[in-house]
This record gives C-alpha cells, sequence and structure tokens, in this order.
C-alpha cells in the first residue's frame, strides 16, 4: 500500500463519528520514521527511538502467525500529554515495571498507543516480524494467549470514560495493519477480559470493539490495507456476517446482582465452594469465594468472573444430569424474557462453552442453549 493508501484509510476510520486527529499523519516527528519504514505501515516508534533497555534475555519469535489480537488499557492515569515525547516516555515506564517489577524480559505487549494516537513498538522485534508478516514475538501480556496473539495497549483507564477519538482511530488502523500483515479474520479482535478475569481494557474500551471490528473488515474489504495473503479469510463476507458479533464471557463483580450472578454463584457450589450464598448478589462473601476458586485452580486472584475463570466454572451439562450445572443453566433460561418461566425447557443437547455464553449473553438473539457442542 502506498503512503496516499495509508492516508486513505486513516481517512476512512473514524468510530462514532469523531475524525482522526490531523498530527498522526501530518509532519510531526514521528512521520520521519514512518517514512524510513516499510511502505504501508502505521506510524510506529520502533524500541531503538524510544529509549528502550535490551531485553534481559533472549525473547521468543515464533514462526507461525499469530491468530488473534487483544486489546488492552494501561490503567494509567488518563494525562493530558498526548505527544510523541509522551508517549516515549510511558513505553520506558512500562518497560521498567516490567522488567524489574515483574521479572519480564522485556516490556509485556507488543505494540502501545498513547492518548494522541502515537504508536510505539513495545516488545523488542515486535516491528520487525510485523513486517514480515510470518512470524511475531512471544509477549507476556494476556495468560494462555501469549503464544497465538497481538498484545495492543492503550494509555489510560477506561472503566468509566471513552477513550480519545485519536488513539480509537490509531487503534483501528493498527488493527487494520495487524490483521492485513497476519491474515487475521477481523472477528479476531478481542479484550484482555475474555480470556482472563481482569476488567482490562475497561468497560468503555471494550464496548467499542464490535464497532471496531466491523470497521477493521471494511477497511480491508475496501482495499486500503496491504493485500492479503493468499490464504487469508473472506473479508467481504465477514464484514456483513454475524460472525463479528464474538460470543464473550460476561465479567461479574462487586456490585452486580441478578441471574447472571446467581447462575455463577450456584456454579461455585458445584465447583466445590459451598460457602458462597445463593441470593444472586455480587458482594463481599461472594468475591471471597471466587477467591477460593482462583487460588484452588491458581488462577490469578482477582475476586472478578472473567475470561480465567468461566471456562472453569461452566462446565458442560448433558440432559438430565441434574446436579449444580444444570441447576444454573434453569436459572438463566428463567431469566430470559423468551423463555418460559415457571417451568424452563430442559437442556435437549450438551450445553458447552458458546452455549453457556448465548445464555449469560442477556442480548443474546435465541434464548435457548445452541443444539451443539460448542
Amino acid at each position: 500500500m502506498s503512503r496516499r493508501g495509508l492516508i486513505t484509510l486513516a481517512g476512512g476510520i473514524a468510530l462514532g463519528g469523531a475524525s482522526l486527529l490531523p498530527g498522526l499523519l501530518a509532519d510531526d516527528p514521528i512521520r520521519e520514521l514512518a517514512e524510513q519504514q516499510a511502505t504501508g505501515e502505521p506510524p510506529i516508534l520502533d524500541c531503538a527511538r524510544w529509549g528502550a533497555r535490551a531485553p534481559s534475555s533472549p525473547l521468543t519469535v515464533l514462526n507461525y502467525r499469530p491468530s488473534k489480537i487483544i486489546v488492552h488499557h494501561t490503567a494509567s492515569p488518563n494525562q493530558d500529554d498526548t505527544s510523541p515525547e509522551a508517549l516515549a516516555a510511558l513505553a520506558r515506564a512500562i518497560q521498567n515495571d516490567h522488567m524489574d517489577n515483574r521479572d519480564w524480559p522485556d516490556t509485556g505487549q507488543n505494540f502501545l498507543i498513547n492518548r494522541g494516537g502515537y504508536i510505539a513498538e513495545g516488545r523488542h522485534e515486535s516491528l520487525q516480524t510485523l513486517l514480515g508478516g510470518t512470524s511475531f514475538v512471544e509477549g507476556a501480556h494476556c495468560i494462555d494467549q501469549n503464544d497465538n496473539s497481538i498484545g495492543i495497549e492503550n494509555e489510560g483507564t477506561y472503566t468509566d470514560v471513552s477513550p480519545p477519538a485519536a488513539l480509537v482511530n490509531s487503534l483501528a488502523i493498527m488493527c487494520t495493519f495487524v490483521c492485513g500483515q497476519y491474515a487475521i479474520p477481523a472477528n479476531q479482535l478481542y479484550g484482555h477480559r475474555d480470556f482472563n478475569d481482569t476488567a482490562c481494557p475497561g468497560d468503555e474500551l471494550y464496548a467499542l470493539l464490535s464497532a471496531l471490528r466491523a470497521q477493521v473488515a471494511q477497511a480491508l474489504v475496501g482495499g486500503s490495507s496491504p493485500a492479503p495473503s493468499p490464504t487469508a479469510p473472506d473479508q467481504r463476507a465477514l464484514a456483513s456476517s454475524p460472525m463479528l458479533t464474538v460470543p464473550y464471557w460476561p465479567l461479574l463483580r462487586i456490585g452486580d446482582r441478578g441471574a447472571a450472578v446467581l447462575a455463577a454463584q450456584t456454579l461455585l457450589r458445584g465447583a466445590g465452594i459451598p460457602a458462597v450464598p445463593l441470593d444472586g448478589q455480587f458482594g463481599r462473601t461472594t468475591a471471597d469465594a471466587v477467591y477460593a476458586f482462583q487460588q484452588k485452580h491458581r488462577l490469578p486472584p482477582t475476586g472478578m468472573i472473567g475470561g480465567g475463570s468461566w471456562p472453569l466454572l461452566a462446565v458442560p451439562v448433558h440432559p438430565g444430569d441434574g446436579g449444580y450445572a444444570e441447576q444454573a443453566v434453569h436459572v438463566l433460561l428463567r431469566a430470559t424474557p423468551a423463555a418460559p418461566r415457571a417451568r424452563p425447557t430442559p437442556p435437549t443437547a450438551t450445553i458447552g462453552p458458546t452455549s453457556w455464553q448465548r445464555l449469560l449473553d442477556p442480548h443474546a438473539p435465541t434464548a435457548q442453549p445452541a443444539t451443539q457442542h460448542g
């Protein structure tokens, strides 16, 4: 893709009607770097340019393509300094924390975007392997997913405030480029909470991921992206496909209440945590029960139920099993408006992870679990 093509791509991506920050592609300190790099990629500040320390031990380069992108937020202050210099300072601070306090060999994430929309390489060799498009550097950003994903950190805390348009637009550009380089389908964009028990990337940024998938799919279909690999999926079909709506595990934490909480409490009972109440309210006692469950399964003890704990709690349910898991299914069916409330229809097929996710999703189009093992 030509430099003009990148500008066209950038100008065409805007979530929520916000326009792209002009400074991202105008004359600024990062443009020189962009023109020195391979044609077609977003302007990315590499490790040498932001003053990275050398890794403390050799990094692992995986000689295959990643299958997904995982979006994070840094959970740092939403500062007003959005300059390239601020990006470099943030990248150094993150690397120091990861190497000195977590004893990692280098920065955990592959790439970092600041609130001004400027992009930096995170872990060494992430940019070089991205440009090659056939390998990537194993990161340390998401438990059990580091050997199959690219991690993109976004500066700020987005629990109850929206990320700035400049950041969101750069995230869309970056995801489009990564998907194009690695032939990753646009529906394979996830949040950290989809795999671990964490609030990351914040409720507000997480809520934008569906729109982000659609924007990336549209950009790839429109041709304003690197030429797809012969093995790339049909992005045009994907853009209009319900596949862009990715099933997810809901995040439950203190203060939540309702059927999903009651179902989780019931499943915790079934998992051998008898002290949990069955009241549908996620209070301190339930959080303590979640801590006990996470410690039992050697998960990070966050006290939240997300993509780390749900797959272990939501065990397969076979018709007529009885027990706590089937009770949890009935709890969710009774709470679904389209389902009979008094006498919920028992499962007629094995309920696996995808069916659990559909039951737990209050916006799912159908009330009944899928008649498959997904």
